[in-house]
């Protein structure tokens, strides 16, 4: 099966389901981060970049917004 029928698949989910897909799958693809503010500080960040930071570093978060 491909990428594009599993999303498809996914899509047909009620609400709730692929919530909990998303969370599993936030879990498995951002690896645990150690937090260290200090190596951020001063860098400019793309949007895409300052999203990875945010959720690597709290995985909380993530599971707050999917719901």
């Amino acid at each position: 099966m491909s990428a594009t029928e599993v999303i498809a698949e996914l899509s047909k989910l009620p609400a709730e389901e692929q919530k909990q897909v998303f969370v599993f799958l936030a879990e498995k693809l951002l690896p645990q981060a150690q937090s260290n503010p200090k190596q951020w500080l001063g860098r400019k960040l793309s949007f895409e970049e300052a999203c990875d930071v945010v959720f690597k570093e709290n995985r909380e978060l993530l599971s707050l917004l999917a719901k």
